[in-house]
């Protein structure tokens, strides 16, 4: 099952590019990016650096952000990886990412999604 991606079609190039132009982003903006980015099988220890999730976003053709997050399918997700990304961004709301930057509200959507739609799959197979 290929996850809905019309949160992800808003994705623009500007929106992205704002995103990377980020030196210091606010804390919502993070651990957004953060949880997005594990669920995409990259590593925690990796993600704790700003500069590397820039240059995750940097990325063109079929590791392009973008791609990733249209290609990304729910079952190829691992408990780790969705028990990762959920602490992550525990406490987060849309809304408080959103105040925080457009860009990164749609990537905690994205994953906010992952992660349930992760719950659903595991429990129909219980």
């Amino acid at each position: 099952a290929v996850v809905s991606t019309q949160s992800t079609g808003e994705l623009k190039r500007p929106l992205i590019a704002e995103l990377k132009s980020m030196a210091s982003p606010p804390i919502p903006v993070v651990k957004a990016m953060t949880g997005a980015f594990l669920l995409m099988g990259e590593r925690a220890s990796y993600l704790r650096e700003w500069n590397n999730i820039v240059i995750l976003l940097n990325k063109t053709g079929s590791l392009s952000v973008k791609r990733r997050v249209q290609d990304l399918q729910v079952e190829s997700v691992t408990e780790e990886q969705a028990k990762a990304a959920e602490d992550t961004m525990l406490g987060l709301t849309s809304d408080e990412v959103y105040e925080a930057n457009q860009a990164a509200s749609l990537f905690y959507d994205w994953a906010d999604m992952i992660c349930y739609e992760y719950k659903q799959l595991k429990e129909g197979f219980k």
